[in-house]
């Protein structure tokens, strides 16, 4: 088997000639796409195209599966598409059957497109202060992440789009962003053990992949992150009886990148027990490729070839089911006397810094202006750049920000929302929550869709 096989790569941008001749030595079996790959619909399914005839044409190779992160929320590679608000938001809705449904959506969307396989969902566990889940989790609740987790698979498989339940064991339990560092989980078993009930219970679902974390767990191996820990492999195949695929996160990731040489990499993960080593960097991937040892070459050639499970629907899923949820879905975190709607309010849009490198999916500021302006309701937008002159003379103000408590700029505006009717619309977690004043009113989102944010303002003014 070509050690290509066992490997799952990125291309390299705009940059397409070259990234297909290396795709062409390389002959990967998956390649994940991200945004910076296409320009638009009509520029990713001409990739796909040209991907699958250098493959069966010039290479006379099986097709590759064709990957991506569509997890929803601030993790969206084809923003074209309508997409989930975020986990968080449907585990606040906590309607299975509706996520469900945005699971059925989300395969119907990528089907459509020839995308095979979605790196997705998420069934770490929130915390407040892990910059990198956040909003990316459906809970903080292990039975929540599990129900709602098992619904998306289901959803997203019966359109014969493989799912990944990620990362396992959990990247709940810690502080820091494996993309920058290496996190050390060093709590005891019984608790890496409860976050992992959520993938116990995507196994018994049927999901077809599961991608291992690259943080470190004490506990279990106080030398390897997952992605390169035998034990970790062991307890997913043994304990959990996963039978599927197992994947590393990215390789070229810093929390294992910094410490392990590009060799070492592809030794451990292959003999650890992993099928597919992602690594987006095709450079480093082509490298990593001479390296592999695979643990059971047979067992992960067949895992590999039979990712994909059975298609069973074909119908359309239909997409106004998604915007209506997303407009009324917010909840009020905080009880307020209503805005009026007859008097002109000022709206202030916070620059949207992003918490973790991994989103890629901000408020879309200008949507928001435009469908609120078509509302006829009476408002001035403004953004962080604006001097606060010039909205200090409203007497009721609207500000859209999200996770304000990871971040320093929040006194500056809570301070200006004091003695106005002011309702603050979060777009991230509740976190931030304790930090406003009692008199200031707080919607949670959970979402930068412009759907959910209109619904949020037309909340403040008392609409529904």
């Amino acid at each position: 088997m070509r050690p290509g096989f066992f490997i799952q790569t990125g291309l390299i941008g705009h940059e397409r000639e070259e990234s297909l001749r290396l795709i062409g030595k390389l002959l990967p079996s998956t390649i994940v796409l991200v945004r910076k790959d296409f320009s638009d619909r009509a520029d990713l399914i001409n990739l796909i195209h040209n991907i699958r005839r250098l493959y069966r044409i010039e290479k006379d190779a099986r097709d590759p599966y064709i990957a991506v992160d569509q997890e929803g929320g601030n993790v969206v590679r084809l923003a074209f598409l309508n997409y989930n608000p975020s986990n968080a938001f449907l585990g606040n809705l906590n309607n299975p059957r509706f996520t469900e449904y945005v699971g059925s959506r989300t395969g119907y969307d990528l089907k459509e497109l020839g995308i095979d396989w979605d790196l997705a969902p998420v069934l770490d566990l929130s915390s407040p202060y892990n910059q990198v889940i956040l909003e990316r989790s459906f809970s903080y609740d292990p039975l929540t992440v599990a129900e709602h987790g098992k619904a998306f698979i289901r959803g997203i498989q019966r359109y014969g789009v493989a799912a990944t339940a990620k990362h396992f064991p959990g990247h709940g339990g810690v502080l820091g962003d494996s993309h920058l560092m290496l996190p050390k989980d060093e709590r005891g078993l019984a608790a890496i053990m409860s976050d992992m009930f959520p993938f116990r219970e995507a196994v018994h679902e049927g999901v077809s992949s599961i991608m291992l974390s690259h943080v470190l767990y004490s506990a279990i191996d106080d030398s390897n992150p997952a992605t390169l820990s035998p034990s970790l492999y062991d307890i997913l195949r043994r304990d959990l009886k996963f039978t599927g695929l197992a994947m590393t996160d990215s390789l070229n990731m810093k929390a294992v990148s910094k410490d392990f040489s590009t060799e070492e990499m592809g030794k451990r993960a292959s003999r650890a027990g992993a099928d597919i080593l992602e690594c987006v960097d095709i450079d480093r991937a082509m490298e990593m490729s001479h390296y592999l040892d695979m643990k059971d070459e047979h067992a992960s050639a067949e895992r590999i070839l039979n990712l994909l499970p059975e298609k069973i629907a074909s119908v359309e899923p239909p997409d106004e089911i998604l915007n209506a949820f997303a407009l009324v879905g917010n909840s009020i975190r905080k009880e307020f006397a209503v805005l009026n709607p007859e008097t002109r309010t000022a709206i202030l849009y916070l620059d949207d810094t992003r918490e973790s490198i991994v989103g890629d999916s901000f408020t879309n500021s200008r949507g928001i202006i435009k469908r609120l302006k078509e509302t006829g309701l009476k408002l001035d937008s403004f953004t962080s750049e604006d001097p606060q002159s010039s909205f200090h003379y409203y007497d009721q103000l609207i500000v859209i920000g999200r996770n304000e408590h990871l971040k320093e700029r929040y006194r500056s505006f809570t301070d200006l929302m004091k003695g106005k009717k002011s309702v603050f619309i979060s777009t991230g977690v509740p976190s931030d929550l304790g930090l406003f004043p009692d008199s200031v009113g707080y919607i949670s989102t959970y979402s930068t869709k412009v759907e959910a944010i209109t619904g949020a303002v037309f909340r403040a003014f008392g609409y529904f």
